[in-house]
């Protein structure tokens, strides 16, 4: 499921940026800079009964973290900064998704599964759980080592194993580089204020000479894509024989173990969280 932001955000410079996104947190909205969920549904129960899921990526407490990164002067550092991050509650999901399906605001796509299929993405899910990826969440994760990741690196993997390749278009990705001096915290070490990325954000770096790279699927770019692969449609139905734009296989994530692992207890509160079939 894909969420845009409120109103297109302004990624013509850092500065542009800044404002939008400042603007939506004040207004706040439920997604300010958009959002991705995946939803997983089984005929055939998963471990303990459980059928159905709903979830994505999220900031632990976003008020908080925001005021945090604010206070130690970490710019543009955000995109790579690591915030406590947590797994969206399957119950106020659905809240989400029907509040923004009535403003027009909420586009899906859909694979069908064989039973086998849908457990590896239920396995799949139980390892991130598990090996306490969720707890850490923004752009600057490698996903496939297992470091965490931010909503929407979360829902590309997910439909690229459900699809078996590596479906997301490259259309959906948002890149720029950000100006190594406005690039604080621990990425650089420096101290950036916002008030100085008002004054020097006026464009982005050329290349890596003089900027750092940041790269990830967007969901604006994906709602437009979504909207000229399938005019007006809100659901998109996806097979594996539909994507031509590549046919590379899709890797499960490589978990490196570099955070401590869950207890079964932990982890089994987690799913008590994001599943919304019958509780047990």
């Amino acid at each position: 499921h894909v969420i845009p932001p409120p109103n297109p955000l302004g990624w013509q410079n850092p500065k542009s940026l800044l404002t939008d996104t400042l603007w939506h947190h004040i207004l706040q909205d439920d997604a300010p800079i958009g959002h991705f969920y995946i939803e997983f549904k089984s005929e055939l129960p998963w471990t303990n009964g459980v059928t159905h899921v709903l979830t994505g990526m999220s900031r632990k407490n976003a008020n908080i973290s925001t005021l945090k990164v604010m206070r130690e002067r970490v710019g543009l550092g955000t995109f790579f900064h690591d915030f406590p991050g947590k797994l969206d509650s399957g119950r106020l999901a659905q809240k989400e998704l029907l509040k923004v399906q009535k403003k027009n605001r909420l586009r899906s796509i859909k694979v069908d599964l064989t039973p086998e299929r849908i457990h590896l993405l239920f396995d799949e899910l139980n390892e991130w759980i598990r090996h306490g990826s969720h707890l850490h969440y923004g752009g600057g994760h490698q996903i496939l080592k297992g470091e965490g990741s931010g909503c929407a690196e979360m829902g590309a993997h997910f439909l690229n194993l459900a699809l078996g390749i590596r479906a997301t278009p490259k259309e959906w990705i948002r890149s720029v580089y950000a100006p190594r001096g406005l690039v604080g915290g621990p990425r650089t070490g420096l101290r950036v204020g916002i008030t100085r990325i008002f004054l020097e954000g006026s464009s982005w770096a050329k290349d890596e000479n003089d900027g750092i790279l940041y790269s990830t699927p967007d969901m604006e770019l994906t709602w437009d894509w979504m909207e000229r692969y399938a005019p007006g449609k809100t659901e998109i139905s996806l097979a594996p024989s539909e994507v031509t734009w590549t046919s590379d296989p899709a890797p499960r994530i490589e978990f490196q173990g570099q955070y401590p692992l869950l207890s079964p207890e932990a982890v089994a509160e987690v799913w008590q969280q994001v599943r919304v079939d019958e509780q047990i």
